[in-house]
């Protein structure tokens, strides 16, 4: 199992890769000529969403209630399967959910899920 460091605006989340997933998509134009030629160009490629979903604290979740109100992020993935790679990118988080598992003596214990969303696309 990798290990995955998610950081968010200088806060670093230390992932398991199987409570993290990612996908990249393209975004095209495609247009017709004057003669009915179909014309497409290719814009951006390589668009990252990640998906995450894991058990905190919660003063982490208070970290992330905070993050998920702001209009603009900037995420940098590393992951050990990487080779080290650092990708970096301006997102949004969206479909953010909380929700208390363990009520503890002296902690509350949540599991939390949310997507990345590219800024740019």
């Amino acid at each position: 199992m990798g290990v995955i460091q998610l950081t968010i605006n200088d806060y670093t989340l230390e992932l398991t890769d199987d409570k993290y997933s990612e996908s990249y998509s393209a975004v095209d134009t495609v247009n017709k000529s004057e003669a009915g030629t179909t014309l497409r160009a290719v814009v951006r490629t390589g668009i990252p969403t990640l998906s995450v979903s894991y058990k905190c604290i919660d003063s982490e979740k208070a970290l992330l209630d905070y993050l998920n109100k702001q209009s603009s992020l900037t995420a940098t993935r590393w992951s050990e399967e990487d080779s080290g790679a650092d990708i970096e990118w301006t997102c949004y988080m969206s479909n953010y959910s909380a929700d208390l598992i363990v009520d503890g003596e002296n902690h509350r214990f949540y599991k939390v899920s949310f997507k990345l969303n590219d800024l740019e696309n």
